[in-house]
């Protein structure tokens, strides 16, 4: 997934002559779908994304499919349950239709999950590339450049003008040099840091810890209401037996 943010219309303007100049101005074009495609980076970011997109989207399926069977168990046991009893699973209905529309409000709403993630994992990419964008532009001094993946209207453009190669190729060297300073420093020891990543993974254990103990409490809590609306249930069926 692309996303295309308004400043890739027009990436980056920088004025080289006086209003009044009539020297013509000097034009560049990328093709950001073209450089974003060939970063791993943001390879790696989109698939992260889309692997949660999908997570959230089949949590949503199961909570719709789950309302869906106690609509129709509602109406296969209407004819055998009381007044209140009808009333009670009602509500239990809409409470759960209204946990689940939430829940899409909380993962795909404006401000959901959805744009934090994107916003987390896709913008710096991006940022990264437009900063790349807006050196080449000073250092070879071209007054305009536009993204033709974008919004801006470009019918034809020569090759010459294309800098989308330029502007990967000093991407991918940056990065290079990023990692081969990391190797370097990743030979040292840092007794420091070390413990700190030590305290950092049993905080992360002890979370998952609290998380897995909230989540048994509360299936045991949805459990023992199950089974005290079926002894509920079958306490009815029987009365009307007897009847």
């Amino acid at each position: 997934m692309k996303s295309k943010l308004l400043y890739f219309f027009l990436i980056f303007t920088v004025t080289l002559q006086s209003t009044f100049s009539q020297k013509s101005e000097r034009i560049g074009i990328i093709d950001m779908e073209y450089i974003l495609s060939k970063m791993e980076d943001y390879t790696k970011a989109s698939e992260q994304l889309e692997e949660k997109i999908e997570e959230w989207k089949k949590e949503i399926d199961l909570k719709s499919n789950y309302i869906n069977n106690l609509k129709d168990s509602l109406e296969i046991e209407r004819p055998l349950l009381t007044k209140d009893l009808i009333e009670d699973r009602e509500s239990e209905i809409d409470f759960e239709i209204k946990q689940m529309n939430d829940y899409k409000q909380k993962r795909f709403g404006v401000n959901g999950d959805w744009v934090a993630q994107e916003l987390l994992l896709i913008k710096p990419i991006q940022d990264q590339v437009l900063n790349v964008v807006q050196t080449i532009a000073k250092q070879k001094k071209f007054d305009k450049i536009f993204d033709q993946s974008a919004d801006a209207i470009v019918l034809y453009s020569e090759k010459k003008y294309d800098i989308s190669d330029l502007v990967l190729k000093s991407i991918l060297r940056s990065e290079k040099l990023e990692k081969l300073n990391l190797e370097l420093s990743d030979e040292s020891f840092n007794p420091e840091l070390e413990e700190k990543k030590k305290e950092l993974e049993e905080k992360k254990l002890q979370k998952a810890e609290e998380i897995k103990t909230r989540r048994e409490l509360l299936l045991k809590q949805k459990e023992e209401k199950r089974k005290a609306y079926q002894r509920k249930r079958d306490s009815l069926l029987e009365l009307r037996k007897r009847k």
